[in-house]
Parts: C-alpha cells; sequence; structure tokens
C-alpha cells in the first residue's frame, strides 16, 4: 500500500495547486511505478490496466458519489468508456459497498490528472488498439479550470487540509484497485497450464 510522505512545508505551497502536487508527489510516483509493470503495447497488458482503472473509478465515484466538482461528467465518461471496453468483464466489478468519502476537488484532482498522464500512455498504444479508456481524450478545458480555482485558493486551513487528505485517499484507491488486479494478473501469469 502507497504511504503518505511528510508534507511539505506550507510555505513551499503558494497556494492549493502547489500543495497538490507537493503533497502528492510520492504517492503519485509510487502508483506509475506499479503500472510500469504492465506492458500497454500489448492487449495482455492493457486489458489488467483497464480493469484496475475501471475498479478504481468506480471507487472514486461512489466517495464522492458521482460528484467531482470540474472532473464530474469526465469521471462518467471514463467509467462508461470502461465499461464498453471491457464488456463482460466489468460486469464483474461494482463500487465498493462501504468506502471513506472523498471531497469532490480531491477527485477531481486525481481524475483530470490523470487523464493527462494517459495521453501520453496513448502514444505507445497502436492506433488500431486504442478502445476504451484509450479512445478518449482529456478534458484539457475542465483541467485548466479546476488548476486555475486552485491556484486561488490558499493551502491553509481545514478545507485544505480535507482536499490534501482526500487526495492521498484518491490515490489509494487506485493503489488498491493495483494490488488487487496485479495479484489476481501475476497469478494468473504463474499458474501451471493444465
Amino acid at each position: 500500500m502507497i504511504t503518505p510522505r511528510r508534507r511539505a512545508p506550507r510555505k513551499e505551497a503558494a497556494n492549493l495547486r502547489d500543495a497538490l502536487r507537493l503533497h502528492t508527489t510520492d504517492v503519485h510516483e509510487a502508483l506509475d511505478a506499479r503500472l510500469s509493470t504492465l506492458d500497454l503495447t500489448s492487449p495482455e497488458g492493457r486489458r489488467p490496466f483497464s480493469r484496475i482503472q475501471l475498479r478504481a473509478y468506480l471507487g472514486l465515484a461512489a466517495a464522492c458519489q458521482g460528484e467531482a466538482a470540474e472532473a464530474t461528467a469526465q469521471l462518467s465518461l471514463v467509467i462508461d468508456a470502461l465499461q464498453a471496453d471491457l464488456g463482460r468483464d466489468a460486469c464483474a466489478m461494482s463500487p465498493p459497498l462501504l468506502r471513506p468519502a472523498l471531497c469532490p476537488d480531491a477527485v477531481a484532482y486525481v481524475t483530470l490528472g490523470s487523464q493527462l498522464g494517459l495521453a501520453v500512455l496513448r502514444r505507445g498504444v497502436p492506433e488500431e488498439d486504442r478502445a476504451g479508456l484509450f479512445a478518449l481524450t482529456p478534458d484539457t478545458v475542465a483541467w485548466r479550470a479546476f488548476c486555475e480555482r486552485m491556484r486561488d485558493t490558499s493551502p491553509e486551513g481545514p478545507a485544505a487540509e480535507q482536499v490534501l487528505d482526500d487526495a492521498i485517499g484518491a490515490f489509494r484507491v487506485f493503489d488498491e484497485a493495483t494490488r488487487v488486479e496485479l495479484l489476481s494478473h501475476n497469478e494468473k501469469i504463474q499458474r501451471p497450464i493444465s
């Protein structure tokens, strides 16, 4: 499981946008390292990657009750694209029954930010294989609006603390989904052929 690093001193963050980046760097990098073990150039790597994404996004949607600030529409779009792409596999996944609540801004940060990261990953996926999540383009308008609002928000106070802590919580949702799927994926790979 990812554990958050010690929070950067507030004086290093001019606004909540900077604080989010500073506060989540370690958990973000740890998650990226885990996900990078999957070869997205092959269907065998893309399938578990998409399952991780669906499991995590369903968890985020449940945790914020579908309200993700500027990312509300993108969150729904991503889930729909993943469910359509995964077909029968998607039916086996449902949102967790008990998920700690996450504030909409934290879910927006992770949802919109991850779409930008996916744009980079998409380049490694053969064009003819870009389906589901890999067929979507990031909502850069929503991302810019979110970042602008966060730049106008102080990194101090209870509301900022909630966003920062919940952003770590949102990354933990992805970490949990990654751990579950990679364990299952690796078991399938290591299981002897019968």
